[in-house]
């Protein structure tokens, strides 16, 4: 690897990057350049949020030198279903920072209340025996920070108010670092960086030139990290391919009321006809409601606000019923536009987590408990194929650099078995949530399926795929279906037979799409790669373990 590496802000400049400030640690929070200009990292992590706080804790804790780089500078909000699962609360508890969230007031819910078209089951949130719960809410500007002082407390160095300006590669192309230009100016709060299943639309993690009186720097390190959510800059500089892109369908709007009736705390979740409702409470004794409008409605939707979300949220029964005396807080936010998608998740010194390399309709309410299923994952592959930097010393020329260079290969490869992985794990979730967030009718065998095992006393197992232990095709199985589809026939229901086969159909495409990815090639058409040509990230079949 040549000393000298190419700065680039999107592969256009080519120039050679030179840090200005000069500063440097002689530890963990960075360390010199021969020539004392540049810091130097194992890690940088970009976005320091859900997924890159949590991931720059989990390295810290291992031994690696860690940057964790965020536009915003905390308290800041970002527009989020945040609501988080059993797993994650398992997570959040393992990692040491469950105590401080349940101390925003955030209950532990333990209860559920189901609507799937005209089938409706109270049931309680299945947990295991470590589960700390079943399900909390935490609104992003208490949740972030606990985050990231954890990173911190862990040993890596947190720069906020910090954007990313370029990617660093060396003359190979690998990515050796970034740009980074810190403005010396409030936070506009945009909430841009690592996100979840809500991030607005005009959020970004990096871009953006230098404010006046404010500093470039570049950071350097063996291996770069996007956490910086949907808009991400390391994606776009990278050039990280997105495939399996689809619309929304559904506009979310959202809100919070004070002053309601919780009794035992629950999550609420009922989609119908051309509705979804979700109710929960959250931090500060308050409840959060999040209704999905038909985007042909939502002009006269927003001009109905807020007494349209009311109307809406009512329209469920138990949402409905805590909300009899409540008071709505601030003003209603909404979301009309977004997409679904997985980029391509690593290539030669770069690897994307969270919403940076894959985003689920949020209607799923899996943005949170997702980002950290991959950042423990992406941990345990980083750590166990790159070195801490004391154990480099030596790797600079001759036989070391031959070394580095074998290293870095191994480091290649397990972040690609790691991309692998996360398609697998996460690709069947995607399109159940792409079906449960879509405006068509809902297919008569879903409804008729869980009827089954409401009667059965198995229903709460929906809220095991919620929990992400299992999987849609655990719930439909070929069995249950055949079941329903004997049910609807002997009711005359002969249109579920068309409706089954239009099932099948889609499923055989969206397989041969996990085998061969449509990548798209603009924001408005995708394609699918020539047979012959090669693809970085294959998919992996499989099932979780």
């Amino acid at each position: 690897m040549s000393s000298t590496d190419a700065s680039t802000d999107g592969g256009t400049d080519g120039n050679t990057d030179a840090g200005t400030d000069g500063s440097a640690g002689a530890d963990r929070d960075g360390r010199s350049s021969p020539s004392g200009t540049d810091r130097h990292f194992d890690v940088i992590v970009v976005g320091a949020r859900c997924a890159g706080a949590p991931l720059a804790t989990l390295l810290a804790r291992r031994g690696l030198a860690v940057c964790l780089v965020e536009k915003a500078t905390f308290p800041s909000d970002t527009p989020s279903t945040h609501i988080f699962e059993a797993d994650a609360l398992a997570f959040f508890d393992d990692l040491g920072v469950l105590d401080e969230l349940r101390g925003t007031g955030a209950p532990l819910v333990g209860l559920a209340d189901a609507r799937i078209g005209d089938v409706r089951w109270p049931t309680a949130w299945p947990v295991r025996t470590e589960d700390p719960g079943g399900v909390m809410s935490v609104r992003r500007f208490r949740l972030d920070p606990v985050l990231a002082r954890a990173a911190v407390n862990a040993g890596a160095t947190l720069l906020t108010g910090t954007a990313v300006t370029g990617v660093v590669r060396a003359e190979d192309g690998r990515v050796t670092g970034v740009r980074v230009s810190t403005e010396e100016r409030e936070d506009e709060g945009d909430g841009g960086d690592e996100g979840d299943e809500g991030e607005a639309e005009a959020g970004t993690a990096g871009g953006g030139g230098t404010g006046a009186g404010g500093s470039q720097e570049v950071l350097r390190a063996r291996l770069v990290v996007g956490a910086d959510g949907r808009n991400s800059t390391i994606a776009r500089l990278c050039g990280a391919r997105e495939y399996h892109v689809t619309p929304n369908q559904f506009a979310l709007f959202w809100g919070y009321f004070k002053g309601a009736e919780i009794g035992e705390p629950t999550f609420a979740f009922h989609r119908w006809a051309d509705r979804v409702v979700l109710g929960c409470p959250t931090d500060d004794g308050l409840y959060q409601v999040q209704v999905g409008v038909d985007p042909a409605r939502v002009k006269e939707f927003r001009a109905g606000l807020p007494g349209s979300l009311l109307e809406y949220a009512k329209a469920s029964e138990p949402v409905a019923r805590v909300l009899e005396n409540a008071q709505l807080v601030g003003k209603p936010g909404g979301m009309t536009h977004w997409e679904g998608y997985f980029r391509e998740p690593t290539g030669p010194g770069w690897a994307l987590v969270g919403d940076a390399g894959h985003f689920k309709d949020p209607t799923a309410g899996r943005g949170i408990g997702d980002a950290l299923l991959q950042a423990n994952s992406l941990a345990k592959a980083i750590t166990a194929h790159l070195p801490a930097h004391d154990e480099e010393a030596g790797l600079g020329t001759g036989a070391g650099a031959a070394q580095r260079t074998r290293l870095e290969g191994e480091l290649d490869h397990a972040l690609r078995e790691w991309g692998e992985w996360r398609d697998a794990e996460f690709t069947e979730a995607y399109w159940f949530a792409v079906d449960i967030g879509s405006l068509a009718p809902l297919p008569a065998v879903l409804p008729e399926v869980l009827r089954e095992m409401r009667a059965r006393g198995t229903a709460n197992q929906l809220f095991e795929m919620v929990n992400h232990r299992a999987n849609p095709s655990d719930i439909l199985t070929g069995p249950r279906i055949l079941r329903a589809v004997g049910r609807l026939l002997r009711h005359g229901k002969f249109g579920v037979l068309r409706e089954v086969a239009a099932l099948g159909a889609r499923e055989r495409t969206r397989r041969a799409l996990t085998r061969r990815p449509a990548y798209r090639t603009s924001r408005h058409t995708q394609i699918r790669p020539p047979h012959s040509a090669p693809r970085e990230t294959p998919l992996a079949e499989g099932r979780r373990g």
